[in-house]
């Protein structure tokens, strides 16, 4: 299986949007199924904002942990919207998603990346040092840090994206909406390839959130921009020989004064 960790490390540019559109549209050919999971130690939001109960959950899947888990495990405590997407939601409390995730997350992430033809999304939410689930995210597959192309998002999330790299992590950029700075000008200060661009789509953030039918959807920017990260990212875990990824096709760097733009001291 591949797991694919979405988080951020300053602000709030829309980690839990952009894995659910990606779950969403991530493709499942081939044998390989899919689900989204919640691994944020702040609390889920998936509960809340699609009506689903915690439990079957990370809680309950965590508490099966203690007695082994079998093949089926992750789809016993998973939950399913309309579109027929798995959800593993966390729980809403901080304290409870903290907790489970310190006790837990390392060896969770561990288990599923053993589990083979599956193909699970998760999203950590805001990353630190000490984060609770940083063990989980240690053994993702691919990690991407969502960050608006902002000087101060920008630094935090590649302080994050270093020390994962140091750890043997993949790591990579997803930008989300307007900002000073283009994806080839991220690149060039920090050495960190953009895996997706994705436009500052306020209406379709909605409309994702709130259940709309999948062919209005579809017609979204962010949709569409999540799709081509989504098939990006999956064409690259399942080739046969493993490589580097890919990097996502970036403009031009900026002109004028100051090359890149941004400043890495």
């Amino acid at each position: 299986m591949s797991l694919v960790t979405f988080v951020s490390a300053r602000g709030a540019p829309g980690v839990s949007t952009m894995a659910l559109s990606v779950a969403g549209v991530w493709p499942s050919s081939d044998g390989h199924a899919k689900a989204l999971m919640e691994v944020d130690p702040a609390g889920g939001v998936l509960g809340l904002r699609l009506g689903l109960g915690e439990d079957p959950g990370l809680v309950s899947l965590t508490a099966a942990a203690r007695h082994g888990l079998d093949r089926m495990a992750l789809w016993d405590h998973a939950q399913e919207l309309p579109g027929g997407l798995a959800v593993v939601p966390g729980p809403a409390s901080s304290s409870v998603a903290a907790q489970v995730l310190a006790s837990t997350g390392g060896r969770l992430g561990e288990w599923l990346a053993g589990l083979g033809d599956v193909d699970v999304i998760a999203d950590a939410g805001r990353l630190t040092g000490v984060s609770p689930a940083l063990g989980f995210v240690a053994s993702s597959d691919l990690v991407v840090v969502v960050a608006r192309p902002v000087v101060d998002q920008l630094h935090a999330g590649a302080e994050q994206a270093s020390a994962l790299v140091a750890r043997g992590v993949r790591v990579g950029w997803c930008l989300v909406g307007d900002g000073p700075y283009r994806p080839a000008d991220v690149e060039a200060a920090y050495g960190i390839d953009v895996w997706g661009a994705i436009p500052g789509d306020a209406r379709g953030a909605g409309l994702m959130i709130g259940g709309a039918p999948a062919k209005k959807l579809a017609r979204t920017a962010l949709v569409r921009s999540a799709a081509s990260l989504a098939g990006h990212l999956s064409g690259w875990l399942h080739r046969s020989a493993p490589s580097p990824v890919p990097p996502f096709p970036v403009d031009a760097p900026a002109d004028g004064p100051g090359g890149a733009g941004v400043v890495v001291e």
